[in-house]
């Protein structure tokens, strides 16, 4: 019973939304075609068409316009006359419940009546249509007459006059037409007025044609060009400044208030009202990079490292002059990358080579010493070509240092055939070949070979040397095994470094060996007794967890040594199949359990009401 009642609920709720919808009723358009003559008793082409407002407000009628088409005809026809003006800012408007009247050229010519718009006499008398169309070609309204009209309202065209009579909406009351969209029952034949009202239509010049609606007065504030184009009044943007400021003033910025600020540094984004650290300004409103040494290629915002101010924005080296202390021209083999220049710091702390650069032979050709690249104080650091890509010429050429703001720092006195293998050396305040090099340490004189003669006769060489015909030295022979000529009586050689040493043979003024040593016949001198083992009571008993080493007699600790257990430990190991075997026996069960609900499903469903029966009583 119950579902019966909320299906007839369900079933007239749909009904009553499908079909409680209102009637629409079509709004009849403000404006009609209220009469319409095709000839007179004088002449069938004294014709007219009148327009009627049927509100009670003014409509804007500017190009809006009447057609006619023949009876046969569904198109809009032919046009006959518009309401137009020649200036695009005049709107032509039509008075609540007034007419407009459009005349045919020969009945305003031969009756004097103008009306307000005129056309060419082409209404046909038996049936046609007349169409009224807005500016934007939307049909307003229509009537047609007689029967062979294909387009009226309402399908029924209005009647055909006789001659002398037109066609004429009726009347609801003395200011509003009938117009029920039906052309039959909507006009009548009657004779024309004897009266026209015509000349109600007036002109509203837009001050605004850029503006929405027409703007017959000019908005507080706006301004309008000669093309009726009206601005609106310029928006303030600096209210906190005298006069109106259209654009943020040059040199000015808005601030978090929206008032305008004198910005210091016009060329930095944002508002900048003090300078900002590290800046200045620039004399023309921009801020930039302070700059202690202006004498320096690179912007300094503080003093360069080892400078001092000399001037106004002028800075010199605060330091003593670093000093070329030797160069390699022509190293042994090939020069690329062996070729080296050294550099000496006699200051007191490190000098940063970033001030710097070193000239090659003449002052065309400059270098720069490595990033960064520091010597320390009172220190020697080498830069070879292989660091910095310069070439020292062997036949002869000069270095010289300049700091970066061109002054000259040092010049190594020019040198000449530099020979393979030999430095241009700083020796002693003095510049000189040397053959021991010894770049990044100081400079050291060559030594003087000097070979020694008795009276004028060459030492003879050794039985295992040779004489150089290069050098008249005596060298080694490599190519044979030398063989160490046997000591002199009282003499042994040392294992340890091959030479003969006297033995003392003084036993008895001998010291005696410490104990656990003895006197080794060969040498007299005192060894260690290896394998023997002092007295337990002379030595120092050994820490707990060590033993004595019967080798080295010293104490090590006793490796630990895992017991072996009286029985083996029994593995046990957890089977990897327990889980799955219990998965197993769970998905038995359930499948059980299901099999059984639908095999006894019928009698489960019977204990199930039951129980329900048994509790709703």
């Amino acid at each position: 019973m119950h579902k019966l009642f909320y299906t007839f609920i369900f079933i007239a709720l749909t009904f009553t939304l499908l079909f409680n919808v209102s009637p629409a009723i079509a709004e009849a358009p403000a404006v009609v075609i209220s009469r319409v003559q095709f000839g007179d008793l004088t002449s069938l082409s004294y014709e007219f068409v009148e327009l009627y407002n049927n509100s009670d407000v003014e409509i804007d009628v500017t190009n809006w316009c009447v057609y006619y088409a023949s009876a046969l005809s569904d198109s809009i026809g032919s046009k006959m006359a518009c309401v137009t003006t020649e200036n695009p800012n005049i709107h032509i408007f039509l008075p609540a419940r007034g007419s407009l009247l459009a005349v045919s050229s020969l009945l305003s010519t031969n009756s004097g009546l103008n009306g307000d718009i005129k056309f060419s006499a082409t209404l046909s008398k038996t049936a046609g249509h007349v169409r009224l169309l807005d500016n934007k070609n939307q049909e307003i309204d229509k009537v047609a007459w007689g029967d062979t009209a294909i387009s009226p309202e309402g399908k029924l065209s209005a009647s055909v006059p006789i001659v002398g009579e037109i066609i004429s909406r009726k009347s609801v009351s003395e200011t509003i037409l009938q117009d029920t969209n039906v052309n039959f029952d909507d006009f009548e034949n009657v004779l024309p007025p004897s009266v026209f009202k015509y000349g109600l239509i007036y002109e509203v010049q837009d001050l605004c044609s850029n503006i929405d609606n027409i703007q017959t007065v000019l908005p507080d504030g706006y301004s309008v060009d000669v093309n009726s184009k009206c601005s609106p009044p310029p928006i303030d943007v600096c209210s906190n400044l005298n006069g109106i400021q259209v654009t943020t003033p040059q040199g000015y910025e808005l601030d978090s208030e929206g008032k305008c600020q004198s910005d210091v540094c016009v060329n930095i984004a944002g508002l900048q009202t003090i300078i900002p650290n590290n800046l200045e300004s620039d004399g023309f409103g921009n801020c930039v990079i302070h700059d202690e040494c202006l004498n320096l290629p690179e912007i300094q915002p503080t003093i360069a490292q080892n400078y001092i101010r000399v001037g106004e924005g002028d800075c010199r080296l605060n330091l003593l002059p670093i000093i070329i202390s030797e160069l390699l021209p022509n190293p042994v083999g090939a020069d690329d990358g062996n070729e080296f220049i050294e550099i000496y710091n006699p200051n007191e702390n490190d000098v940063l080579l970033d001030s710097y650069l070193f000239v090659i032979g003449s002052d065309s050709k400059s270098y720069n010493f490595p990033a960064g690249a520091v010597v320390s104080a009172k220190s020697y650091r080498a830069f070879s070509s292989s660091d910095i890509n310069f070439n020292l010429v062997n036949s002869g050429g000069v270095v010289k240092i300049f700091s970066i703001d061109n002054y000259l720092i040092d010049v190594g006195t020019s040198y000449v055939d530099a020979g393979d293998g030999v430095s241009w050396s700083l020796i002693d305040n003095l510049w000189q070949y040397s053959n021991r090099l010894t770049p990044n340490a100081a400079n050291l004189p060559s030594i003087i070979e000097q070979e020694i003669e008795i009276e004028n006769v060459l030492i003879a060489c050794a039985a295992n040397q040779y004489r150089s015909p290069e050098t008249n030295r005596c060298r080694i022979i490599p190519t044979a095994k030398t063989v160490l000529a046997a000591c002199k009586d009282g003499q042994y050689r040392s294992e340890e470094t091959g030479r003969c040493r006297n033995i003392i043979s003084d036993v008895a003024s001998l010291t005696i060996c410490a104990e656990g040593q003895e006197r080794n016949p060969a040498t007299n001198r005192c060894r260690n007794i290896s394998g023997t083992v002092l007295g337990a009571s002379n030595i120092k008993p050994c820490k707990a967890g060590q033993e004595r080493n019967p080798e080295t007699n010293r104490c090590r600790n006793i490796v630990s040594v895992i017991a072996t257990a009286d029985y083996a430990p029994t593995q046990v190991n957890q089977s990897e199949g327990n889980g799955v075997v219990a998965l197993s026996f769970v998905g038995a069960g359930t499948l059980a359990v299901s099999y059984g609900v639908w095999e006894w499903r019928t009698e489960i469903v019977k204990f199930i009401l039951k129980i329900r029966r048994k509790f709703s009583k």
